[in-house]
């Protein structure tokens, strides 16, 4: 069985669906520490001057997993996301039925990060076409597994050989990033092969803010945006074809 695994984030890049497609089982390590430097509470669209931060009010606590973050309850975070976009994505054709989509599951009194950011992570998933079943480590207790095969909790290479372990995972599809902390040797003497996603980032015909009758801009393109982006921008046909066609 091969695995792959990354945390929870706010909407995604298509990256994260390209790994997601290439294994038989997908972690969302949702009890990994949150950063407010990271893609668990924000991502980017694509706004009139180029890329545009949607982001979550999340409120964590010093060290605190991601999967126990809440979200400030007074801030409108929902109706304003959905504005943003349905004003940076008013000309494309596309655009009414995907949104109408994802504000069927952005649930605006969500109390926790997860509660916001897992069902539009399930539906990206769904509208892309990827139908890659995902485990999400809170649910299932990986981090406690990891404490217990290995107490002293020694590293990053460690968790994931807990992880893969309790799933009964023997390769490992890990993201380019992985190649500056992962022991290979290590997981080569636990019986688990490794590979890395080599991600070609696609080009499609993005619907820039102010063209007329989704016809696409001449603007330069925008990479390593939302996977909504690509939704928005060419419908969810296209954005499977699209994902799909990268190597």
């Amino acid at each position: 069985m091969r695995l792959a695994g990354i945390q929870p984030g706010y909407l995604p890049w298509l990256g994260y669906f390209d790994q997601m497609r290439r294994v038989d089982v997908f972690v969302v390590a949702d009890e990994m520490q949150f950063s407010s430097t990271g893609w668990a509470h924000r991502n980017r669209v694509l706004g009139p001057d180029g890329a545009h931060w949607l982001t979550l009010p999340a409120r964590p606590s010093a060290r605190q997993a991601i999967c126990d973050v809440p979200l400030d309850p007074s801030v409108p975070w929902a109706k304003s996301h959905l504005a943003t976009l349905r004003n940076f994505y008013a000309g494309s054709p596309f655009a009414p039925d995907v949104l109408r989509a994802l504000a069927s599951v952005l649930d605006a009194g969500a109390a926790r990060l997860v509660d916001a950011t897992m069902p539009a992570l399930r539906l990206l998933a769904d509208l892309l076409g990827v139908r890659t079943p995902l485990v999400v480590s809170s649910e299932v207790g990986l981090e406690r597994s990891y404490a217990e095969q290995f107490p002293d909790k020694p590293g990053p290479t460690h968790r994931i050989i807990a992880f893969m372990k309790k799933l009964g995972a023997t390769e490992l599809l890990e993201g380019e990033s992985g190649q500056s902390y992962l022991d290979l040797a290590l997981c080569a003497a636990h019986g688990i092969a490794v590979t890395f996603q080599r991600y070609a980032h696609p080009v499609y015909a993005q619907v820039h803010p102010g063209c007329v009758d989704g016809a696409a801009s001449r603007a330069p393109f925008v990479s390593h945006l939302s996977a909504l982006d690509l939704l928005l921008s060419c419908g969810e046909r296209e954005a499977r074809r699209v994902l799909g066609s990268v190597p």
